[in-house]
């Protein structure tokens, strides 16, 4: 049995202990632009569906290449991750998102634009669980909670850009296009230069060379997949029928603008989730965030019921709902690294939000045909999910806050 060498656990709790060094801010740079990118992408599905050359009848299977797409990236580079590292698959992940926009800023029919969505969010499927990864073990422990929010909040950011350019634009595609294209091309240079930069994850080249460690402690392993695949399946699926499908099916006119608002409010809700987290822990934070998040989803049935025309309370309402779901997608964010062993970090993210994907794909068709009451219901019972896992955690689950990753895994028991 191969054993770490103290020198090798020394420079793990160095890291734990640390502060933020050089290295690191190259990696949270690198990550969050990953993030905006990704963000810009998930928004530009739904903008495109109103570009001049998009048939009706194709509008689905533009909505619907994003999380298939994504579901193959997840699975295939979060094994690729784990199995040759974490700076490794961020440069391959980085070259097949930069292809894939580069095809849908080009595209001038309907399934070129498919090809160009799939490609990217293949590349930027695959990048969120290596991300994770790599951030979780890589950033001192009283602050890994912290980046895990920061950083993929930014994604939200990203979203709101890519809506506020189409709305500033107007629906003029050459426009939408240029503006983009800079946008974009700006991001993916100063990702080039980081990732070249950054090293690759001390604790993935310790556990790589260790052939056998002390096993692993599963003796919960169904409460964690339970809670994670719960609330992955809440918060893709809320996120993404809200901000994403639901304008394109109920409200054209309205897409960008809802797109626009809901991510404002997850923005917000990343801002309040990082000031939280400084006086609670994960535990509380999680039921708060689903708490919050069902609560305001049900507000919103009576509000169509009674003042069915005020978009304007129902647009706040939405954006409301927009800030426990960031509170939510942050929650879930610091769990999943967090809960899965260096070994299969990446892949068992991956996994977890592979399962959300797949029931998200099948509701692109189940809700095509809803009344917006029905498309409410719906969401409000995603958030019942949410909430049933987040209760579950808080009662029976593990606090991770602070720990070392190896001590909530018992990799080093």
């Amino acid at each position: 049995m191969n054993k770490p060498r103290q020198l090798d656990w020394d420079v793990i709790k160095t890291l734990d202990a640390g502060g933020l060094s050089k290295h690191q801010w190259l990696i949270i740079a690198s990550a969050s632009l990953g993030m905006f990118l990704w963000g810009i992408l998930l928004a530009l599905a739904p903008l495109t569906t109103q570009w001049p050359f998009v048939p009706k009848g194709m509008i689905e299977y533009i909505l619907l290449s994003a999380p298939v797409a994504l579901t193959v990236g997840n699975l295939t580079i979060g094994r690729l991750s784990d199995a040759y590292g974490r700076k490794y698959t961020f440069i391959l992940t980085f070259a097949l998102y930069s292809i894939g926009i580069l095809l849908v800023l080009l595209a001038n029919n309907a399934y070129s634009l498919i090809i160009g969505i799939a490609l990217a969010e293949f590349g930027l499927g695959g990048e969120e669980p290596t991300a994770l990864a790599y951030l979780a073990e890589m950033m001192p422990i009283k602050r890994r909670e912290e980046v895990l929010i920061g950083v993929t909040n930014v994604a939200n950011l990203g979203a709101a850009v890519a809506a506020a350019l189409t709305l500033a634009t107007g629906m003029t595609i050459t426009l939408q296009r240029e503006f983009f294209a800079i946008t974009i091309g700006v991001a993916l240079t100063i990702m080039l230069v980081t990732r070249l930069m950054i090293p690759e994850s001390y604790r993935w080249m310790l556990f790589k060379h260790i052939k056998s460690i002390n096993p692993i402690n599963l003796s919960n392993l169904r409460l964690r997949l339970f809670v994670l695949v719960s609330l992955a399946i809440t918060i893709v699926l809320t996120y993404a029928l809200l901000a994403l499908v639901m304008g394109p099916y109920l409200f054209p006119r309205l897409t960008s603008w809802i797109v626009l608002l809901y991510n404002i409010g997850e923005t917000l809700g990343g801002i309040i989730g990082i000031l939280m987290f400084k006086k609670i822990s994960v535990k509380p934070f999680t039921l708060i965030a689903y708490l919050g998040g069902f609560i305001t989803m049900l507000a919103l049935i009576p509000q169509v019921l009674v003042m069915p025309h005020n978009l304007i309370v129902f647009l706040t309402l939405l954006l409301i709902n927009g800030v426990f779901g960031e509170l939510g997608w942050a929650a879930r964010v610091i769990l999943e690294p967090e809960l899965f062993p260096t070994r299969v970090r990446s892949m068992g993210i991956a996994a977890v939000r592979a399962s959300a994907y797949v029931i998200y794909i099948a509701s692109i068709f189940f809700t095509a045909g809803f009344t917006l009451n029905e498309y409410l219901l719906y969401n409000a019972g995603l958030w019942g999910l949410g909430l049933v896992a987040a209760l579950e955690w808080y009662n029976r689950g593990l606090e991770t806050a602070f720990k070392p990753l190896e001590q909530i895994n018992e990799e080093n028991a």
